[in-house]
């Protein structure tokens, strides 16, 4: 496993606040109260008095499925309920909630810190679950496909940065996978890539690929779903640009959580709450890259895995054994 370890840095501010939240107990609470709208289809709904701003985002609906999502203003919270019987291998929406942060868009290696949170459950049927709870045998008996995910973009132009479209690079955080649910690049061969990281409680295994407009798409997979989330995800992107596989002048520009709904044969509900996003923007605190795993732990690694300008200078960055 390739490590990074991050050097004394201070963070006394967010880390207070962190701790604050979790004392009293706001991570575990559950959604309450009635829904003020419900969307369907691409349309989008905005709080009016935060600008916290929400999404059916059903980009690529089948004629035999629908998408809506259901807002609870105060304390934000959401409900998406789908359903999608054809074409299983492909995603057709991604209900979602826009996070923002002061300082965005900011360049990658001005990031000092970045912390993602989120608390969310699914399952069969249109009613919510309780807050963490996954109904996994449901999902299975209905066929279901799904993530839940942070999404982010990437771009060296500040404008392109704040654009889905045009944005050259989309970052993936994956806390949650169903069914047959797997990311760009993934190789059914292919036990695991050689580039992981460990953020909080859980393994990140980073994958590579390009989506249908060309826009190059990382995405780091948790090993485990992680229903409730919340860590300072900077080593995820710090592994990228120090790593030459995104350029570190890219700015981060958009980012959101929620779930790709790829396939059910039946309704599914995913409900999330307690989303948050806290940026500390400035210099980057230095990584130390640890070794790089042996290239036997996959018995299919990634082209990109030897195409990379960075590896093939591996001796600079990396320590193979």
């Amino acid at each position: 496993m390739a490590a990074l370890a991050l050097q004394p840095h201070p963070r006394l501010s967010l880390l207070a606040r962190l701790a604050v939240l979790l004392a009293v107990g706001l991570w575990g609470q559950t959604t309450a109260g009635a829904y003020d709208a419900t969307v369907c289809g691409q349309m989008g709904y905005t709080i009016p008095f935060n600008n916290m701003t929400f999404n059916a985002d059903a980009w690529n609906p089948d004629v035999k499925g629908f998408q809506c999502i259901s807002v609870q203003d105060s304390p934000p919270a959401f409900a998406a309920t789908w359903s999608w019987s054809s074409n299983p291998e492909m995603v057709h929406s991604y209900p979602h909630v826009k996070l923002t942060a002061p300082g965005l868009p900011t360049p990658l290696s001005n990031i000092s810190a970045l912390v993602l949170s989120a608390q969310w459950s699914m399952g069969p049927g249109s009613k919510p679950r309780p807050a963490r709870v996954v109904d996994h045998d449901g999902l299975t008996n209905d066929g279901t496909s799904a993530n839940v995910a942070f999404d982010m973009f990437a771009d060296r132009d500040v404008a392109k940065a704040l654009n889905e479209q045009t944005a050259e690079t989309e970052i993936m955080i994956w806390v949650g996978k169903f069914g047959h649910a797997e990311p760009l690049g993934f190789d059914a061969n292919m036990t695991k890539t050689c580039f992981t990281q460990t953020i909080g409680d859980a393994e990140f295994v980073l994958y590579q690929g390009h989506n249908e407009r060309g826009t190059d798409v990382f995405t780091w997979v948790a090993s485990a779903n992680q229903t409730t989330f919340t860590a300072e995800i900077s080593p995820l992107l710090q592994y990228l640009w120090r790593n030459g596989l995104v350029s570190a002048k890219s700015h981060l520009g958009l980012v959101s959580f929620g779930s790709e709904a790829y396939h059910s044969e039946g309704t599914v509900t995913f409900s999330a709450s307690e989303f948050d996003m806290d940026l500390v923007a400035g210099a980057a605190p230095k990584l130390a890259v640890g070794h790089l795993c042996s290239l036997a732990a996959s018995t299919n690694p990634p082209q990109w895995l030897f195409s990379s300008a960075i590896i093939m200078s591996a001796t600079l960055l990396y320590l193979i054994s």
